[in-house]
This record gives C-alpha cells, structure tokens and sequence, in this order.
C-alpha cells in the first residue's frame, strides 16, 4: 500500500509540472505532507561521506590510503573514494569490499567519440567506478560548465546506472546580497529538468550544497547556515519529485570540512554527510569524519 501511494504521489506532482509551465516553484496544490498518517514510515538515510581528492594524490599513496582506509570500520557510512582518472584502475585493484565506492570528479556524457581529453562512464566503468561528482563548482567555475551541460550529466549517470553526486552552492557575492536560494533554486531547477519518470530510486543520487566561498578557503558555513541551505534543497526534491522520495534521498555538504567540524554539522538532521576536500588526502582525518558522522546520525 504505501508504495502504491508513493508512485501515485510522485505521477501527481509530476503531472502538476508538466501541465504547469513556468510554475515549477509555486508549491503543488496539496502538500504530500498533508497525506501522512502515523503508520507511514520512511526509512532511515544511511550516511555518505565522498572524499574528492581533485589533483593529488600519486600511484604509491593512492594505494597506501586505500588498503589502509579497508582496515578501519567503517559503521556503516556508506564511502566513496573520488579520485584523478588516472588513479582509478590501480584503485580498483586494490579494493576489497564493494561497500567502498570509487568515483571519478569528471566526465563526458557521450559514448565515445572525438572528445579529447576526455572520459566516458563506459571508459570509467570500465575501470571499476560506480560513482561521479555533477556540478562542482570547480568545474562550473573554471571549466565553464553550464547548468544545461550538467542536466545532461545527471540524466546520462543515472541512465547509466552510476551513483552521481550533484553539487550546488553560492558564490561569496551571492550569499552576501542575499541571493543564496535563487541561485540553488535555479541550479537545481535546470539540473533537474531531464529527469522524467521512472525516477531512480531515491538512494541512487546524492546531493551536495557546497558554498563557493567556503571550499577550500579554510571557512566553513556555520551548522546553521548549512542545515538551512541543505534543507532548501531538500524542499526543491519534494517539489521535484514527491515528499516520501525527498525524505529518502541523501544531501550532503561540503566546503572546508574537517575533523574538528564535523560533530557540529553532523548533529543537524537535514545532512547527511559529506563531500570532503583537503581533509580527505590523509586516512586518519578521512576516517575521523566518518567515526563523527557515524556517531552523529545514531549509526554505530
């Protein structure tokens, strides 16, 4: 019964957009919340931490973490390893347990083709990996990377079968003249809009809210500022696809995430983990994160 009304609630909203235009952020006529009743549960959101390591990492430390990283207990966070392209095959070796993903932070959503320089998620499959980030502000920034091309992004991984990782976030600017919710509204709003039913199910994509004024500048968005954002997110997922999913689906942050801030934003119930930057090239920060989100979200 309650996955029939989940289906029925996530065609209803669905319909109200196509047959709406333009309308996307007026909220849907009845509220999925309103149809709760006190036997409907949801499950529990199981914890996600990404290290992204961007340009580091060599052959010999990259295997050294790896192997390192399989000795530690885990708690059932679900782990993701983000790593240089180059990296991955030799990664993939060395993986043990298919509970610790692998992630490429790039790729091109053709098959194949003259493309150069870049990768496919056939090439990526191809070397053991399952997950992507969509959306860094990396690459929006300093490759150019429109909203348009990560729609195609996201719609590719997940036709794919790959786990994405869809960023968004704020500019300093943005944030000051108070634009911050236009901006991820607009983000998610275009990122979004090549997803049409069936939709994936909701464990199958992540989200991050990474602040472009906290990543990799040693400033972090305080747990307020993060669990308000992250919540915003959370509320554009129950307008995109149904209530009962967007209570399902993981959004993490990232931005200057570390071990002595994790219990702090941890402790908020809207995230759910993490994307980690610097704080994820040595195992035992990496594995600090994960103890403290584990510990936070009642996982031990």
């Amino acid at each position: 019964m309650n996955d029939l009304r989940k289906q029925i609630e996530q065609l209803v909203l669905q319909t109200l957009q196509e047959l709406r235009p333009g309308m996307q952020e007026i909220a849907p006529l009845m509220q999925v919340s309103q149809l709760q009743t006190s036997s409907f549960t949801y499950g529990k959101r199981v914890p996600f931490v990404a290290a992204n390591w961007k340009m580091n990492q060599l052959s010999a430390s990259a295997k050294s973490f790896i192997i390192e990283l399989q000795k530690l207990d885990r708690k059932n966070v679900q782990t993701v390893i983000c790593a240089p392209h180059i990296l991955l095959s030799q990664m993939a070796a060395e993986r043990q347990y298919a509970d610790l993903l692998l992630g490429a932070q790039n790729f091109y959503p053709e098959t194949a083709g003259a493309f150069t320089g870049e990768h496919s998620l056939q090439m990526l499959a191809d070397a053991g990996v399952n997950t992507v980030i969509i959306g860094h502000s990396e690459r929006r920034n300093l490759f150019g990377e429109q909203d348009e091309l990560l729609a195609k992004k996201l719609s590719t991984a997940i036709a794919n079968n790959f786990l994405p990782i869809f960023c968004v976030g704020e500019n300093l600017a943005e944030r000051k003249n108070g634009s911050t919710f236009r901006v991820l509204y607009n983000q998610l709003t275009t990122g979004l809009s090549q997803i049409r039913p069936p939709f994936p199910d909701p464990d199958k994509i992540v989200f991050a809210y990474e602040p472009i004024w906290a990543i990799g500048t040693g400033v972090t968005a305080t747990a307020d500022q993060a669990e308000e954002a992250v919540a915003f997110v959370r509320e554009r997922l129950v307008e995109k696809f149904s209530y009962a999913y967007a209570e399902k689906v993981r959004v993490l942050y990232g931005g200057s995430v570390n071990e002595k801030n994790t219990t702090s934003l941890a402790a908020k119930p809207s995230i759910d983990g993490f994307l980690v930057g610097n704080a994820s090239l040595g195992v035992s920060t990496f594995a600090s994160i994960i103890d403290q989100t584990a510990a936070c979200k009642r996982m031990v």
